[in-house]
């Protein structure tokens, strides 16, 4: 009986990694780096927004972990909310939403993003900008963006466009990441069920 139980727990929490492994390989979390130490000190903005084409189909973004010199709380328009732990999720109904959060330059920002689309054949854009009172920093319009493309085959729904000059970076955890946390984790509860036998 003590067997068949920890054979149970140890498939449960088998079949749970995967479904999580398979869900995060089907939805991909982007992170993406700026670097605004080029661009001099002073108060500027950083302005995050979700924009559709007219006829696309539902999709959203979920943002978390915005990180860096962050001045105040960010100013939401459009079809964007805010949640808890800093949790942010835009919508592309009603044209999208932008989140505009006050930054002090000089140092690293960042944020992690996530998305959800509808099938269809029309795109929604997800993009960055630093600008301050007067001008767009670092680029003319958009550090950054990602095409949401929902007819691409899977694995290429979401188009990275490379971060406008050399101010950051978008990088993506790669599937074979999750395949060797998802072996590491069987191989420790096998090696754990020995042990709690034992006992």
């Amino acid at each position: 009986m003590l067997n068949f139980k920890y054979t149970l727990a140890r498939l449960a929490v088998a079949a749970a990694m995967v479904g999580a492994c398979a869900q995060a390989a089907a939805m991909p979390i982007y992170h993406v780096d700026i670097d605004t130490a080029s661009l001099g000190t002073g108060p500027a903005f950083l302005d995050l927004y979700f924009m559709a084409l007219d006829g696309a189909p539902a999709a959203t973004a979920t943002v978390w972990n915005l990180s860096g010199a962050l001045a105040g709380a960010p100013d939401l328009t459009g079809a964007v909310t805010s949640g808890t732990s800093g949790l942010f999720t835009f919508s592309n109904a009603a044209g999208g939403g932008d989140l505009v959060q006050g930054i002090q330059l000089g140092g690293k920002f960042g944020f992690d993003v996530t998305f959800t689309m509808a099938p269809g054949d029309t795109g929604t854009t997800f993009g960055w900008a630093l600008f301050d009172m007067v001008r767009y920093l670092g680029a003319d319009g958009d550090l950054g963006d990602l095409f949401l493309q929902p007819d691409a085959p899977a694995g290429k729904q979401v188009l990275v466009s490379a971060p406008a000059g050399q101010l950051g970076s978008v990088t993506v955890p790669e599937p074979s990441t999750a395949a060797l946390v998802l072996a590491a984790m069987l191989a420790l509860l096998a090696w754990r069920a020995p042990a709690a036998r034992r006992r």
